[in-house]
């Protein structure tokens, strides 16, 4: 589902995708619900008690449909009341094309989504 915020011009679309997303800021590992998504970014809600810094680096494992795995880097670009907002970087090729084809399923009725997110996982 599509998020729209009148006051703000975006060139990546926003997406609602509930889902939980792993990010690791060195030794440690923190899961986040995600907020929503575009192919630039993400927003998600941190953990009560963890708030990273803007700027900081994270590797991010995101486990979709039980079966697909997208590993990814992000950075923090803002943080406000508990919320953070990431901009992606560098992934592998794959990870990439997974990005791009959840965005898609995101548009998605929510039949034709779980019809498109099981192919996925018997494509991999």
């Amino acid at each position: 589902m599509e998020t729209q915020n009148g006051s703000e011009r975006r060139q990546y679309r926003r997406f609602r995708f509930a889902s939980i997303i792993r990010v690791h800021d060195g030794q440690r590992a923190h899961d986040l619900r995600i907020i929503d998504l575009s192919l630039r970014g993400f927003r998600a809600r941190c953990p009560s008690g963890w708030r990273p810094e803007n700027g900081a680096h994270f590797e991010v494992e995101w486990h979709v449909a039980d079966a697909v795995k997208l590993d990814l880097q992000a950075d923090v670009i803002r943080v406000k009341n508990g919320v953070i907002g990431c901009q992606w970087q560098a992934h592998d090729q794959q990870s990439s094309s997974h990005l791009q084809r959840l965005i898609e399923i995101s548009c998605l009725r929510k039949g034709a989504r779980e019809r498109e997110l099981e192919a996925m996982k018997t494509s991999k």
